[in-house]
């Protein structure tokens, strides 16, 4: 095991590969289920990382060079995903997937600190008249090379193209395919078009 994981392990035929991770230090992985798979890229840096796999037959894949200080909590039902691209950086995220659902983040992301991205509300919310689920669980996609400012929340089925920004405090709620977005608001909103940033200030 990689000194600085502390793994706890009390399912059957899981996979957790940590071969290639860097700097590991004070982060901890439980998995209760079983049939999950985690995969840590070449060079992965994990610093207060917290993972917690209590259903089945999830996936975590982290792409090669990836620096993380993230809570990822898979529970309810089987089968949810999260990836997350290579050479992304994470300051700090709650990751919440569940009810069979996928967190996809591309490549070259930069998602600041206090964050939140979840698939599911946990709980049932049921319209009265017709008896039925009115908040299902659906997937999240950030594109390669986007932006999450600070306390940021990015919930169900929401989707953010690609060179594109979120600003600090937005709660993203819809679907931004085009790229290179300014987005921000509670509920987001296109607030600029046309943009795309870079990690180094200029000048």
């Amino acid at each position: 095991m990689i000194e600085g994981v502390n793994l706890k392990d009390s399912g059957a035929d899981n996979v957790v590969d940590l071969s290639g991770a860097g700097r590991c230090l004070n982060s901890e992985i439980v998995v209760a289920g079983n049939n999950n798979k985690i995969i840590v890229g070449q060079g992965v840096s994990l610093v207060n990382v917290r993972m917690q796999l209590l259903s089945n037959g999830n996936i975590v894949e982290i792409g090669s060079g990836c620096r993380i200080t993230a809570s990822i909590i898979m529970k309810l039902v089987d089968n949810n995903s999260i990836t997350i691209g290579a050479g992304t950086t994470i300051g700090g995220c709650n990751f919440i997937c569940g009810e069979g659902t996928a967190i996809a983040i591309g490549n070259d992301c930069m998602l600041a600190w206090n964050l939140e991205v979840r698939t599911t509300d946990s709980h049932a919310i049921i319209d009265v008249a017709s008896g039925e689920r009115i908040n299902c669980a659906a997937d999240i996609v950030i594109e390669d090379h986007v932006w999450v400012g600070a306390h940021a929340t990015i919930l169900k089925g929401a989707h953010v193209g690609r060179d594109s920004v979120v600003s600090i405090r937005s709660v993203v709620t819809d679907k931004f395919h085009e790229s290179g977005l300014v987005i921000g608001g509670a509920p987001a909103r296109k607030l600029r078009s046309g943009i795309n940033w870079q990690r180094p200030l200029l000048g």
